[in-house]
């Protein structure tokens, strides 16, 4: 049986000292001590020097003190116990330990590596007959002491290490016991429930399964060389935090409530005494500046808005409303939560409410916002007499309650996919709402951007098209959007608009917000074994969110944990409660969390509990960054950097309402870019917000919204390239070859009007405006058959299969069957103490690409040997890990076999040649850390050359474990399913590109060999910038240039021979 694990009971109940203060507290009655013993034969006093007192401790919390010269022996040891210590005495046959690891009969007192406060463990043992042996030993340690491997003996010094560092915090209280249930199954690698053992019932007291014998042998694989000791290893001399529990146990219990201020000092004195906080940013506050109601408001109006109590507006709502009633398009770029609603509710209402035949549409990138904007337009309305139909036409809308909306609304909710899926194809059904139809409304506005934008922007086009060729309609445009570099050129470019007023002079109060960077704290860890070397690590930083939360939560500051990704936020959520069991149980449910995949009715409950005060906090992904009402937020939490400065402050923004003060933190993983910004603060304060980029012109999307408008309405060349622009004709006529379009035979423009006659019945169902999957898989609780979850199928092998942890709302679910045919996973709750984590990759692999160089094509770029070509995508799962939450460690590691995920897409690579290669690996440069950072900067100066957004171009990251072979190549691949024409018109300017590249990071003044944001690091690098080699990137950049120049002067040589 392995002793560790009644280890942790001991070290438990023998804690005596209060973590946070250092005083003496009330012993527990099971740590009582024995009087000390001298054994038999000891020397007298004034040999005192030579001899060593040793405290020895039982597994029922019982301890004695035993005073041996440090020549003697642990036999002696023994010895002396079962003469007058009573556990010693009822079980006769037992082992001593001492750091997890069972001391030598034979080994010197005087030997042992025992500081201060360390003590010796007593544990009983059964006798077992003899095993035959060829080896002589003595009789008691042949039949006790069976030979331990160097492996498990570092496995279990490993194990040692872990539990003191966790329990050398646990408070003496009745709850003791409660903490060590859960580090019996979570910090030993040899005990504790497994998914095996729990499903058939075994009790951790069974022993360790052969899995879990083999983790002990994987968990450590070396020796140790400390006198005395099997397996044991030398204390680091920095303290390591390397346990979840342990910090639990040391956290804050108290409740009294705090503001952010003083939450910044309660952390500096607590949570963050370890120096975890960086930098302190104090943004300062700033005070409203208001305006009288608009002079063009009707009475009824003004009689309206005194009713719910507004009698002044702040001066960027009453210059926004001013500009829509006048008949003029703005753009509204203020801050979070400055009141930008009422810039578009004020004047839609006013305008439905004096012309009962008007209508207006309100477009939302999400159904969330949409659900949140009719809470608030329902509130408003009822202080008018006139009764306007308020509806949400999107997905979730019932079938028999459309036909309904499509005659009665008049202010219409929805989405683009909405627009381009069944309003613009059926707009006859629409008819009186697009003929009257006087405002158009697009909030959040800067959530087009990148292919969706392009899509939406055609979109747009294809609406404005029918309200004015069909129905005679020219509507106001009215956008929101959060801050960004380029607002107004942005909203034309959107909707193509050749006006737009800017409103940007912000006049909404703002309470101080203090923004602290926080830096997990660094540890001495061994790696390798007790051979291997120390190394500083990090601590979690999803652990360092989690006591945040907790904290936030505790203080009484109601607060949003972003994450990334929505494993991270269940890991936060699952880490938070646990510390809420110790710190402030009846908070336990006051957490949970928000993120896409969770059904509609869940996610409903979840908003409005929010907005009503119920729940003290959540983790979110972005699903939350967009401005959904949630009611006052006191402070944010950002686990990692979110991929865009813009990002970064609107998820910040969601805390601090009107003139309250506010907290946000920012808590860094250990990659480069996070730690970037840890360093330099400023970069990340001083950088500036980053544009946002629409291309409208794109041929591939183009193409595919012309088919869609011909459906629609016939194109007219004359008419209607003032929506889609000159390449209007060139593209009918390739529509026309591939047998989408005819040319209509009759009618006043015969030669210039094109019907749609393609393969499909409604071309829209065909055109994806954001990669939306329509293959999902259901996520079942085989206990009430309760659907959970539904995940697309890109994401699902990530979350389920047989034997994942798959969480839903920090609970724990051991995925029990996975059927592949219905895409079904069935599971049931678990209580278990690791997590899994899936192994993967992800290949691009070019097809038809010619190795040999081939003549670039005619253009007035460079020339360039930089080919593009179809590709496949495909993401393999291999295997997953077992992971246990306190320690982050791999408890096992099994075997998957599930099919690949594929899509077609597009590519554009150059080979690095071999030169190149071989001028790296001369100056002892890692090559792979080259091409993945020179394939970064392409990507970071791409956006400067042509229309792009960071998502919607990827790159091969190298992962760090990675042992396969890497094709020799720099290579940007079309992340959209299909592509979208990204690559050929990189490959185009690939020439130039590889010369700004090179400009860019050669010119880069940072020191890292892992570089910078600002040169080889990149914001959306699937493997978080691990491998990366800033001169080894330089190099290849040079090589593959020069390389391309030779080429060319040769093959030009010859055509001139």
């Amino acid at each position: 049986k392995c002793a560790t694990a009644a280890i942790v009971l001991l070290a438990a109940r023998a804690k005596t000292r209060r973590p946070d203060t250092g005083a003496p507290s009330k012993p527990h009655p099971s740590s009582l001590q024995h009087k000390p013993l001298r054994a038999a034969g000891s020397r007298s006093a004034p040999m005192a020097q030579e001899e060593r007192e040793l405290q020895v401790r039982a597994l029922d919390g019982r301890s004695t003190a035993v005073t041996l010269a440090a020549a003697a022996s642990v036999r002696d040891l023994k010895a002396a116990l079962r003469g007058s210590f009573p556990p010693a005495q009822i079980s006769n046959s037992f082992h001593l330990f001492l750091k997890g690891a069972k001391l030598r009969l034979e080994a010197e007192i005087g030997s042992l590596a025992i500081v201060k406060g360390e003590f010796i463990v007593l544990v009983p043992f059964t006798r077992k007959s003899a095993q035959p042996s060829p080896v002589a030993m003595p009789a008691e340690e042949q039949s006790a002491n069976p030979p331990i491997s160097q492996e498990v003996a570092t496995g279990a010094n490993s194990a040692w290490q872990d539990i003191m560092n966790d329990l050398s915090s646990i408070p003496n209280s009745t709850n003791a016991d409660d903490a060590l249930k859960d580090l019996y199954s979570s910090s030993t690698p040899c005990s504790g429930s497994y998914a095996e053992d729990g499903s058939a019932g075994k009790s951790p007291s069974t022993g360790c399964s052969r899995k879990r014998r083999k983790l002990c042998k994987e968990n450590g694989n070396g020796s140790s060389d400390t006198p005395g000791v099997d397996g044991a290893s030398k204390q680091p001399s920095m303290n390591k935090k390397s346990g979840f529990v342990r910090s639990a146990a040391s956290s804050c219990h108290d409740k009294h409530p705090l503001g952010p201020a003083e939450m910044v000092e309660h952390l500096k004195n607590g949570l963050g005494k370890e120096g975890q906080i960086v930098h302190i940013e104090e943004i300062p506050c700033r005070r409203a500046s208001y305006s009288e109601l608009p002079r063009d408001l009707s009475e009824v109006m003004r009689k309206a808005l005194e009713s719910i109590g507004i009698s002044r507006l702040y001066s960027h709502q009453s210059e926004a409303i001013q500009s829509s009633i006048s008949g003029k398009h703005v753009v509204v770029a203020t801050s979070t939560s400055s009141g930008k609603s009422l810039c578009y509710n004020i004047p839609v209402l006013e305008s439905l409410s004096q012309d009962l035949m008007s209508c207006a549409l309100y477009i939302f990138p999400t159904k969330a916002l949409a659900q949140d904007q009719l809470r608030t337009i329902v509130e408003m309305k009822k202080a008018f007499h006139t009764d306007i139909n308020v509806s949400i036409y999107d997905g979730d809308t019932p079938r028999e309650d459309r036909l309904w909306i499509r005659d009665n609304a008049r202010l219409l909710i929805t989405n683009p996919d909405m627009l381009h899926v069944s309003v613009l194809p059926c707009h006859s059904q629409f008819q009186r709402i697009l003929s009257n139809l006087r405002y158009i409304v697009i909030d959040e506005a800067h959530s087009y951007k990148g292919v969706f934008g392009c899509h939406t922007a055609l979109i747009l086009r294809r609406l404005k098209r029918i309200c004015s060729n069909i129905y005679g309609c020219h509507p106001t445009f009215t956008f929101c959007t959060a801050t960004s570099a380029n607002p107004r050129e942005h909203v034309m470019e959107l909707a193509k608009l050749d006006n737009v007023g800017l409103i940007q002079n912000d006049g909404s109060p703002c309470g101080s917000k203090y923004f602290l960077l926080w830096n997990p704290p660094l540890h001495m860890k061994k790696e390798g074994g007790s051979q291997g070397s120390s190394v500083t690590r990090r601590s979690s930083p999803i652990v360092e969110v989690s006591y945040l939360f907790s904290e936030m939560v505790q203080h009484g500051l109601r607060c949003i944990a972003f994450c990334k990704t929505r494993k991270l936020c269940e890991l936060v959520l699952s880490y938070t409660r646990e510390i809420l069991e110790v710190t402030g149980k009846e908070l336990v449910d006051s957490i949970c969390v928000y993120r896409a995949g969770y059904i509609a009715e869940d996610r409903r409950k979840i908003e409005a509990d929010l907005f009503e005060g119920k729940l003290c906090g959540v983790a979110a992904t972005n699903a939350l960054e967009l401005g959904i009402d949630v009611g006052h937020i006191d402070a944010t939490l950002h686990l990692g950097f979110p991929g865009s400065v813009a990002s970064l402050w609107q998820q910040a923004g969601r805390s601090g309402r009107r003139a309250k003060q506010s907290l946000a933190i920012y808590v860094a993983f250990e990659g480069p870019l996070d730690q970037y910004f840890m360093k330099s603060p400023d970069k990340l304060f001083g950088k500036p917000i980053e544009h946002c980029q629409v291309d409208s012109h794109n041929p591939k999307v183009l193409g595919q919204h012309i088919a869609c408008a011909a459906y629609e309405h016939p194109i007219c060349l004359q008419y209607d390239e003032n929506h889609f622009g000159s390449t209007l004709d060139s593209i009918v006529t390739t529509l026309k070859d591939k047998g989408f379009l005819v040319n209509n035979p009759s009618g006043p423009f015969s030669s210039t009007m094109w019907n749609y006659i393609g393969p499909e019945k409604n071309p829209s169902q065909t055109v994806s405006i954001r990669a939306i999957e329509h293959d999902k898989y259901k996520v079942i609780d085989k206990l009430n058959n309760r659907l959970l979850e539904e995940i697309e199928e890109s994401k699902a092998f990530f979350q389920v299969y047989e034997g994942a942890i798959y969480m839903h709302q920090g609970v724990n679910y051991l995925v029990e069957e996975f059927d592949l045919s219905s895409r079904t996973a069935f599971c049931r709750k678990v209580d278990v103490k690791y997590y899994t984590k899936t192994r993967d990759y992800t290949d691009i692999n070019v097809l038809g690409g010619d190795f040999a160089y081939l003549p670039a094509c005619k253009t007035n770029h460079l020339k360039t040997t930089a080919q593009a070509n179809s590709c496949k995508v495909s993401t393999k799962w291999f295997g997953f890990h077992r992971i246990c939450k306190s320690s982050s460690k791999i408890l096992d590691t099994v075997e998957l076999r599930l099919p690949p995920y594929s899509y077609d897409s597009e590519a554009v690579w150059i080979r690095i040649p071999r030169s190149a290669k071989l001028a790296v690996e001369e100056r002892k440069l890692e090559f792979r850390g080259g091409s993945h950072a020179a394939s970064h900067t392409l990507l970071n100066i791409l956006p400067l050359h042509m229309m792009c957004g960071a998502s919607d171009l990827g790159t091969e990251c190298v992962n760090p474990h990675e042992t396969r072979g890497m094709p020799e190549r720099i290579l940007l691949y079309d992340k959209h399913p299909g592509g979208i024409g990204l690559a050929t018109q990189v490959k185009k300017l690939f020439g130039e590109l590889l010369l700004a590249a090179l400009e860019l990071v050669s010119a880069c003044s940072c020191a890292s060999a892992s570089g910078c944001p600002n040169c080889i690091q990149s914001l959306t690098c699937s493997e978080y910038n691990e491998v990366l080699d800033k001169e080894a990137a330089i190099l290849i950049l040079k090589g593959v240039i020069e390389h391309d120049r030779s080429y060319f002067e040769v093959k030009e040589a010859s055509d001139r021979s």
